[in-house]
């Protein structure tokens, strides 16, 4: 209840959902009740599952069986999917708490949550500026203490990226390790779904909850013996000099645990957003053509930019990509062979307004929609764990964000190792905007 009520009084902030199920959640979180209430007394309705009575939230591209799934876009506002995705049913299986769809980004197509059919998600350290995207909404929910967990969907950054400018933890698990099933999809070969939480612990559970399989991670008092790398080059390229700097103050801190912190090389990391985009958009495009170019007018006019630039991409360029996909996630696992994790920032901005977003403003030039992928879209690519977790504020007091990055399923170690930076790094303060 308290939940649904901090959804109702930040609609005109932060509009973080697209719909709320109050009597769903309410049936559930009685059911929930019920179940820790006969848990250990041998009652009919088993033992409590890993989340029982935890409120969560789904980002609005994920399908709800009986529940409005409109993927942010106005062609899908009125579908009420007949099955659950499996990320859907897993949670419920645990017990959780679903309140209803968070805001997305129009098709999981941006990284701004600037939603022209649904309106912009406001940021919890100020409204006036953006979360990120595109699961943006998820984000903001859990940044503002609606809710300790939500689902998110990654394909060049969509879970970290917001989880970075929302201060909050975002966890893209390996390829495949958590299922799409019932998820609309943005591009097949590349997308994953994972959790956005306010701790890397809860990040973990929600992860747990996902896949079924309890993960072998350690409360390290010590990280003697980890081997991090920082490929200085490219991670620090045109980044924000106060991101720069909370991220060395976060890496000293991991130094400080023991980890071996050391630069290294990886000269392909510049071609990711070269590669992603030859792959990204005509696979979108794939999906898309049911609709476009007939509906054109159905889109928002950034989606339909994008779907009409993927028209141009040949389906000898879409091969070509794929090759050199694969040549650049060896170069990435290589450098894993020589260090345990990768480090860096998440993003190389600090929140902005959507205004600017195709203005040539960020560092370096850049526009902050496509800079704002730059350095999440290297383990999209590689298809390889990376986490989001705090690690400091501007002076302005907006988050900053450090990601890790691991091997093909390691997400054990990665979420060790977050964890003990967060221990560290301590207790962090709640947003402005906090209901």
């Amino acid at each position: 209840e308290a939940a649904l009520a901090a959804i109702a009084r930040t609609k005109g902030t932060l509009n973080t959902f697209i719909t709320v199920d109050e009597e769903g959640a309410l049936a559930a979180a009685r059911r929930a009740e019920e179940a820790l209430a006969h848990s250990g007394h041998g009652g009919q309705t088993g033992e409590p599952g890993l989340l029982t009575g935890i409120p969560i939230a789904h980002k609005d591209l994920i399908a709800t069986k009986g529940l409005r799934t409109t993927a942010g876009s106005r062609i899908l506002g009125d579908w009420v999917p007949r099955r659950d995705a499996a990320v859907v049913r897993a949670l419920a299986d645990a017990g959780a708490v679903c309140l209803g769809k968070t805001n997305t980004h129009e098709f999981a197509f941006g990284t701004t949550n600037d939603n022209p059919h649904y309106g912009a998600t406001g940021n919890p350290w100020n409204p006036a500026l953006t979360t990120g995207g595109s699961s943006g909404g998820s984000a903001a929910a859990v940044s503002a203490g609606i809710l300790p967990l939500a689902t998110g969907t990654d394909t060049a950054g969509s879970i970290r990226i917001p989880a970075a400018l929302c201060g909050v933890v975002g966890l893209k698990p390996t390829y495949d390790l958590v299922s799409t099933r019932g998820i609309i999809p943005l591009c097949r070969t590349v997308d994953t779904a994972g959790p956005i939480a306010g701790t890397v612990e809860d990040a973990a559970l929600g992860l747990e909850a996902l896949t079924g399989v309890t993960l072998e991670r350690e409360e390290h008092a010590t990280l003697r013996g980890i081997r991090i790398g920082v490929p200085e080059h490219y991670v620090f390229d045109k980044v924000d000099p106060e991101i720069e700097a909370a991220v060395r103050e976060a890496l000293a801190v991991l130094a400080r645990l023991g980890a071996e912190v050391r630069t290294i090389e990886i000269p392909v990391l510049a071609e990711c957003f070269e590669i992603g985009v030859s792959i990204v958009r005509p696979e979108a495009l794939a999906f898309h053509s049911r609709w476009f170019p007939a509906r054109a007018g159905d889109y928002g006019e950034d989606v339909a930019r994008s779907l009409e630039m993927a028209q141009q991409v040949s389906g000898a360029d879409y091969v070509k990509a794929l090759e050199r996909r694969r040549a650049f996630s060896r170069a990435v696992r290589r450098a894993l062979g020589e260090v345990d994790l990768l480090a860096g920032p998440t993003v190389p901005l600090l929140a902005f307004e959507n205004r600017v977003a195709y203005e040539p403003v960020a560092p370096g030039g850049e526009l902050p929609r496509y800079a704002l992928t730059r350095l999440t879209y290297p383990y999209n690519l590689s298809r390889l764990p990376a986490i989001s977790v705090p690690c400091g504020l501007s002076q302005s007091g907006l988050p900053i964000g450090l990601q890790l990055a691991a091997g093909a399923y390691e997400e054990g170690l990665l979420l060790s190792v977050a964890g003990a930076y967060e221990r560290a790094r301590g207790a962090w303060p709640e947003p402005p905007a906090r209901p």
